[in-house]
């Protein structure tokens, strides 16, 4: 049976417009919100989970991050990281809103100065509720369907040791889940490494219907030093700057059969579709300009007229 994609929604809290800090991960959203952190430093060199931050040494990285709660916000943040011996150029940007993000990292390092990276990790969560059109079904465990699109190249210079990477995760009531996508390589000793990806990710949780339940969808675009060595330098690049979009949920299935059912989210948006990009609306100020050009005209009208 085709599902019945309805919406209904829940009343915002107070949102927090823009909220600045070092660095942010999944851990600091609420039951909605939407983040991006850009950072670029020396780190330990392991791969946290996307959504957790990122593993830097203390005091040896740069960091910006902004969160939100309100739907259409769009987040953006950027940072950079240099140190003259051994030589370090790191850069990273991204973007964030619910359903959309963009994450750059950049980073050309001597590999005698650790492992130095750069990284941006972007994300979202939202609160939503299943309610199935047969009350039956009401407590019990489905199957929620649902994508979402990644676009962008990996590089990785054929120079030195690096690695480039890109990584998507989900989160189901902020723990992680099986539902993830990894992507990586390194670029070495006269070996390069290219890959460029643009594909639908298929994901799937096991959710009760008619209980609420937090989602989340986190990214990470990250570059580095693969390995501490001589005097050569190390280049790679992870540029998914404008790239990872939700594409809607494609089915709701219980013991395999597809059921009609509703949704509501805490956030106001209607996640059974695809992301779109809204249309920003016109300020008070170019409508009053509109509005006085337009009285302007139709009094010269009148005078021609006359």
């Amino acid at each position: 049976m085709q599902a019945t994609r309805l919406l209904a929604t829940f009343p915002l809290a107070a949102a927090v417009l823009g909220a600045q800090a070092a660095e942010l991960g999944q851990q600091d959203l609420g039951s909605t919100g939407a983040l991006v952190s850009s950072c670029a430093g020396i780190a330990t060199g392991a791969f946290p989970t996307e959504g957790n931050r990122f593993d830097w040494q203390i005091g040896k990285s740069n960091c910006s991050a902004f969160s939100t709660t309100t739907p259409g916000q769009v987040l953006s943040a950027s940072n950079s990281y240099t140190q003259a011996t051994p030589s370090i150029q790191a850069d990273t940007h991204g973007s964030a809103q619910y359903g959309s993000v963009g994450m750059y990292a950049h980073f050309r390092a001597n590999a005698s100065a650790g492992f130095a990276a750069s990284e941006t990790t972007a994300g979202w969560t939202d609160t939503l509720t299943l309610m199935p059109v047969n009350p039956a079904q009401l407590g019990q465990n489905a199957v929620l369907s649902f994508s979402v699109h990644l676009d962008g190249v990996l590089d990785g210079l054929p120079t030195g040791n690096s690695y480039t990477r890109i990584g998507t995760q989900v989160w189901l009531n902020n723990a992680t889940t099986a539902s993830n996508f990894r992507a990586q390589g390194q670029g070495q000793g006269g070996f390069p490494f290219h890959k460029v990806i643009d594909q639908d990710l298929n994901f799937n949780v096991t959710v009760k219907l008619g209980t609420p339940f937090e989602l989340g969808v986190f990214s990470r675009a990250s570059v580095g030093t693969a390995g501490a060595g001589p005097n050569w330098f190390s280049e790679a690049t992870s540029d998914f700057a404008s790239t990872l979009t939700w594409q809607g949920i494609s089915g709701v299935t219980l013991a395999g059969n597809a059921i009609a059912y509703t949704l509501s989210s805490q956030s106001g948006i209607d996640w059974t579709q695809a992301y779109t990009a809204s249309v920003p609306e016109p300020a008070p100020s170019v409508l009053l300009g509109l509005g006085l050009w337009v009285v302007g005209r139709r009094a010269k009208a009148v005078r021609t007229s006359a």
